[in-house]
This record gives structure tokens, C-alpha cells and sequence, in this order.
């Protein structure tokens, strides 16, 4: 058993020892989520937006010219 004054070194988890403990054990928890979280809103983000189907028909008919642009305009509301 260690004896003398490194023993509260390497048993109490108090003072400095143990607020650097901690941040050895939540520090990397941190980055790590933070890194993920930052992954995941960049993949997000360059995801294209979902587009309704009838509105995406709409566009393709009036593309084609099977409808004017008032009627485009009126159906598009």
C-alpha cells in the first residue's frame, strides 16, 4: 500500500486531482458530441428540401406547355 504524500494523490479523487479527473472523463464526451452534432447538421443541410408531389406535376405540366401561366399561378395556391 502507497504511503507518504503521493498516497493522496492516487487515493483521493479531491481538490485539483479531482476536477481534472473529471474534465478528463467529460471533456472528450463533449468533443465528441459536438463533432457528431456538426456532422449530422452538415449532412442536413446539404440534403435538398422535399418538394410535394402535385406542386412537382404542376411544374412538369406547365413545362410542357399543357398549361398557360395564369392557370400555373391559380393551381399553384
Amino acid at each position: 500500500m502507497l504511503r507518504g504524500r503521493y498516497a493522496s494523490l492516487v487515493f483521493d479523487f479531491g481538490g485539483f486531482f479531482g476536477l481534472f479527473m473529471t474534465l478528463a472523463i467529460v471533456m472528450p464526451l463533449v468533443i465528441t458530441g459536438v463533432i457528431i452534432g456538426v456532422i449530422v447538421w452538415t449532412v442536413r443541410r446539404s440534403m435538398p428540401a422535399h418538394e410535394d408531389p402535385a406542386v412537382a406535376e404542376l411544374k412538369q405540366r406547365y413545362a410542357r406547355g399543357e398549361i398557360d401561366p395564369a392557370e400555373f399561378e391559380v393551381r399553384l395556391r
